[in-house]
């Protein structure tokens, strides 16, 4: 089975090298991505959810809360499994009105200060071709509340708690 590494690299996200059945195809391309998708009968992605103390740095100089990877892509009628490991021990969401709603469960604190990690399952099939802005609902990454102010284009800031799942048909 092909995976999503794979698709993510005929994308031009440079995450891996693309098969060689899929170099006649031109990167980002619908068929580049049809092609990407033959055979798959199931997509997985594994994303982590990264306290401030350990998220990516901001244009602030700070560390913000950060889920990661955040730009997916996904086919229609292909069921799709989310793994998150939340290291926070918050609560968090991937929000993607019309898509999914993913409610992470948080992490636990341990006796010796550090945090349990949860890992939270969700299985849905996409039905909808389309571009999905997805966010965290779930007010977190204070005390400035940074990373889930607007960005240019809705709720949270995109590669911290936002970003963008394409569906293709």
């Amino acid at each position: 089975m092909k995976t999503i590494l794979s698709t993510l690299a005929v994308l031009g996200l440079g995450l891996a090298a693309a098969q060689p059945a899929l170099a006649d195809n031109q990167p980002g391309t619908a068929s580049a991505v049809q092609a990407a998708f033959a055979g798959v009968t199931h997509q997985h992605y594994t994303v982590y959810v990264m306290p401030g103390g350990m998220g990516f740095v901001g244009p602030d100089g700070q560390h913000h809360d950060t889920i990661s990877p955040s730009f997916f892509v996904l086919k229609v009628g292909v069921p799709v499994t989310f793994t998150v490991v939340n290291f926070d021990d918050g609560s968090h969401s991937m929000t993607a009105p019309g898509l999914m709603n993913i409610m992470i469960a948080p992490g636990t604190d341990e006796s010796d200060g550090s945090i349990k990690p949860a890992v939270t399952t969700y299985t849905f099939t996409p039905t909808t071709a389309g571009e999905f802005k997805w966010h965290c609902v779930v007010k977190c990454d204070g005390p400035s509340h940074w990373s889930m102010s607007n960005s240019f284009n809705g709720p949270g800031q995109d590669g911290y708690m936002a970003g963008l799942i394409k569906v293709f048909g």
